[in-house]
């Protein structure tokens, strides 16, 4: 080990552990380096924090530091990390069949999700379009949603510890849309009412005009992995439709339950604050 690694120690600490993932969580494809300015920001941890972490991860090679650019993008420990999991299991080819069943069945784009390792968002990683004529729905693979915004984040919101959806509703939560639901009172309705139905369901909430319902799996330790959802113009989201949907998706969920019932969590699911 040389003297500047023997020189950074550690952080220890669970909550230093989530704020280490989830700067690691901000790298991605189009998002590829980031600053330390950058990082603080959109993080909200103070800056001594933020360059701690980002000495510590660079000095193990998760992060390299970009030469004369004073930025920071994934180094060969975090890219060997990646190879290695996606080797001993794969997310998305366990969960394609059950995305094809619910294409067939609905012929509206069908989205796949999972838990961002810091905990408090979705990230798509997998669709199937819609087959329909006329208006049609898709989403950018890829794309990240906080828990509060839409049908499929809010599915996961809503089977989360009670002590972790407080965390949550303790943040401040962005619009994305100007029907995107930030209030904690409303927020808190619409997790009891997806407990009750078993799926969640928005209108507008990430794209306008665009209605989501969604439901939640598990991995094999009970652990939240991801949702399921269904995305289609509002105007075809009727009352029937939503809780046919709804029910088709509980199904759904319940086959990836079992699929994944023998998986583990790369991340437990915790607010990164």
């Amino acid at each position: 080990m040389s003297k500047e690694l023997s020189e950074t120690p550690p952080p220890l600490g669970v909550g230093l552990v989530q704020k280490t993932l989830q700067i690691l969580d901000l790298f991605q494809s189009d998002t590829s380096d980031w600053s330390q300015g950058e990082i603080a920001q959109t993080t909200g941890m103070p800056r001594s924090t933020v360059n701690r972490l980002v000495k510590f991860l660079t000095d193990r090679g998760y992060l390299s530091l970009l030469e004369g650019r004073n930025r920071y993008s994934l180094g060969p420990a975090s890219i060997d990390l990646g190879r290695r999991a996606s080797a001993q299991f794969d997310f998305r080819g366990t969960c394609r069949p059950v995305l094809e069943q619910l294409s067939q069945k609905t012929r509206e784009t069908v989205i796949l999700t999972s838990v961002v390792a810091a905990g408090n968002a979705v990230r798509c990683v997998d669709q199937i379009e819609s087959t329909r004529e006329g208006l049609r729905v898709f989403e950018q693979i890829g794309s990240i949603f906080p828990l509060h915004a839409g049908a499929s984040p809010k599915a996961v919101l809503a089977v989360l510890e009670l002590d972790e959806q407080e965390r949550y509703l303790s943040r401040e939560r962005a619009m994305i849309t100007e029907h995107t639901v930030t209030d904690a009172k409303a927020l808190r309705l619409a997790i009891s009412e997806t407990s009750r139905r078993g799926y969640a369901a928005s209108n507008g909430e990430t794209y306008e005009g665009v209605s989501g319902i969604g439901a939640a799996f598990f991995w094999g330790t009970g652990r939240p992995a991801g949702s399921l959802a269904i995305a289609l113009p509002s105007q075809r989201a009727t009352p029937e439709a939503v809780e046919k949907i709804g029910e088709m998706l509980k199904e759904a969920c319940a086959d990836l339950n079992e699929r994944l019932s023998t998986e583990q969590p790369r991340a437990k699911i915790r607010d990164a604050s």
